[in-house]
């Protein structure tokens, strides 16, 4: 009756080892930058800007000569302003590179197609996202908009 309940035992744990530890590994960051895109083409400051890690801090450099780590609410403003001032055609993925470390960390870069407000002539820009994974997820750790 003991082999039998721990081949029992044995076989549950070897069953279920597989997902604990794919709960442990971290989501794709290609979907996470593929969702912070969507939030920068519809000028969602406050759902970027949501995804700040638990500092509450964010590296941001909008390519103006003023770079720095910021509160996630001034970033937001930042950002605000930025997109109050410009008409986004397009943003969309073009690269995603895990880093590494620990925590681990990695990158995206964004293509933003936009143009100032009342201007018919596109501007192509490149947007850099850090990303660190945090309590279960990736967060934005810092924004570059890169003329």
């Amino acid at each position: 009756m003991r082999n039998r309940l721990l081949l029992l035992l044995t076989c549950t744990l070897a069953l279920l080892a597989p997902r604990a530890l794919a709960a442990q590994r971290p989501a794709p960051l290609e979907g996470f930058v593929a969702s912070v895109a969507r939030m920068w083409a519809a000028g969602d400051a406050g759902g970027i800007t949501g995804l700040a890690p638990a500092d509450g801090r964010i590296v941001l450099d909008l390519g103006n000569g003023e770079a720095g780590s910021v509160e996630a609410r001034h970033v937001a403003a930042a950002l605000r302003e930025l997109f109050r001032d410009r008409t986004t055609v397009s943003v969309r993925p073009t690269a995603v590179t895990i880093s590494g470390g620990e925590p681990l960390s990695g990158f995206g870069q964004l293509s933003w197609v936009s143009r100032p407000r009342g201007v018919s002539d596109n501007e192509s820009t490149s947007v850099y996202v850090g990303a660190v994974w945090e309590n279960g997820g990736w967060k934005v750790r810092e924004l570059r908009v890169l003329h």
